[in-house]
């Protein structure tokens, strides 16, 4: 038996050896000249930056015989500079060919070598061929080829100009979402007036400008100095749009938003369980024109509710269209003229309620509705302890009536929040008021969701964590609103 062992550490010995030799060995090339080539585009373009930008190939070279393995390497320089400060990588053996797409060699070109964009240059390209064997000297074969590389368009930009939320104020301008490349889009409230877009908040220059010559509203130049023409893009009325700037096709568009601007930024409630106080609703984070609240309703010598639009103002409040409607009635007016008012009975107080007020003008709807608290809430999302697995989703710990706590580790990453579990993901949800928001201590409102209905099936935003650690996360589902704590 142990000359058995002995035989097999011999075989494996010289297996080892013979493969580890194989790293340096390559059937003889015999004499081949090394030669490179170089094919490439004559002007680099960001629209085209995913396209071929060059391609380079050589032959094998040769190893003189010697069986040795051969080791390549790519070099680009500007030329006349003799390689120096040279772009080099190492291919390894067995690699006779590289390319490089239009980004790619764009970025080479200027980050590496510092080459002018805008203007056609000259450049060398070296590969060298190193044979595995001192007594082989290395050989190197040279190609040229002459491109205009460009300048990258900003990765950032703002909207600014008398109709957007910041006005004028540079260091109050809107920073729009990077969608593609050169792509930016933002959505959000302008008034009639005008806007244009700058590279970087606070400074008015570099910016993208209506384009005057082509007597358009959608065509963009690009200004870089204080005499350039500084015109700006128009809007006619206030209202939501969405604003999307290209700046490699030079071209903007707008449009407006179906839903219209909110006639009040806030609605209060106010009725006998408020002891006539008006209390604040909650704006809906999707619909401008929607204000929610949960409460327990409590019998308070009456029942009687309406909204109003102005903090202890008796003007211009919202009413049901007949008096003494019931909780359930869904018709809305806004009038001076009478006091209609929704009446909750008393055998129907003491209980948990949601309601929700449209103001859409024209399209005024109530909804008011018994509500049952989800028996429980779990974690899902890569920066929760199970991930993504809705079936192991974590749980959260009851920790009143309506509320649900948990604290424990979360990592960077996305999460968000399960009411039922469901196996198709189309159930009932909280989540984040706006797509990627940061998750930061305070108390915020969560985004109840459920996508059962067809219209929401398209919703899907996150919590962002862009901090790992210790977390609490309480959320009620009765009031909507979520408390986070970073220990």
């Amino acid at each position: 038996m142990k000359k058995i062992y002995i035989i097999l550490l011999i075989i494996f010995s010289l297996t080892a050896i013979f493969s580890c030799s194989d790293n340096l060995k390559e059937m003889n090339k015999g004499e081949e000249k090394l030669i490179l080539s170089a094919k490439g585009t004559d002007t680099l373009a960001e629209l085209n930056a995913g396209d071929s930008g060059i391609n380079f190939s050589w032959t094998t070279g040769s190893n003189s015989g010697t069986d040795a393995a051969i080791n390549y390497t790519l070099q680009i320089t500007i030329s006349g500079q003799n390689f120096t400060g040279a772009y080099s990588v190492n291919l390894g053996q067995g690699t006779y060919s590289m390319s490089y797409t239009q980004k790619e060699l764009n970025n080479i070109l200027l980050n590496e070598l510092s080459a002018t964009p805008g203007e056609k240059q000259t450049f060398q390209a070296r590969i060298t061929a190193t044979v595995a064997n001192e007594a082989v000297a290395a050989q190197t074969s040279d190609a040229s080829f002459a491109t205009v590389p460009y300048k990258p368009v900003t990765q950032t930009l703002y909207i600014t100009g008398t109709s957007t939320p910041g006005g004028t104020d540079l260091d109050g301008a809107e920073e729009m979402k990077l969608s593609s490349t050169g792509v930016f889009t933002w959505t959000g409230t302008l008034t009639k007036g005008s806007f244009k877009f700058i590279t970087a908040a606070g400074q008015e220059l570099p910016s993208y400008n209506r384009n005057a010559s082509k007597g358009d509203n959608s065509t963009l130049i690009y200004r870089n100095s204080e005499n350039d023409p500084d015109d700006e893009f128009s809007t006619d009325s206030t209202n939501t749009y969405t604003v999307t700037a290209d700046l490699l096709n030079l071209t903007m568009k707008i449009k407006a938003s179906e839903v219209v601007v909110a006639p009040y930024d806030m609605i209060y409630i106010v009725g006998s369980f408020t002891d006539w106080k008006f209390i604040e609703m909650t704006p809906d984070p999707v619909n401008s024109c929607i204000f929610r609240y949960g409460a327990v309703i409590n019998w308070n010598g009456g029942g009687e509710f309406k909204f109003g639009t102005t903090s202890g103002s008796w003007n211009n409040m919202y009413h049901p269209t007949e008096p003494d409607a019931p909780y359930t009635w869904t018709e809305v007016q806004q009038d001076d003229t009478g006091d209609n008012k929704w009446s909750i009975a008393e055998d129907e107080c003491g209980k948990p309620y949601k309601m929700y007020l449209n103001i859409t003008p024209g399209k005024e709807y109530f909804h008011m509705e018994e509500f049952t608290p989800y028996p429980g809430l779990y974690l899902v999302g890569d920066a929760t302890p199970n991930g993504w697995s809705i079936d192991e989703a974590t749980p959260m710990a009851a920790s009143g009536d309506y509320t649900f706590s948990w604290t424990g580790i979360l990592t960077a990453g996305e999460l968000k929040i399960t009411c039922d579990k469901q196996s198709d993901w189309n159930g009932a949800w909280f989540m984040a008021s706006e797509e990627d928001k940061l998750l930061v201590p305070g108390t915020e409102t969560a985004l109840f969701v459920d996508k059962s209905i067809s219209s929401n099936a398209d919703i899907d935003r996150k919590w962002k964590v862009a901090e790992a650690g210790s977390y609490t996360l309480t959320i009620n589902q009765l009031t909507e609103q979520i408390t986070i704590e970073k220990h």
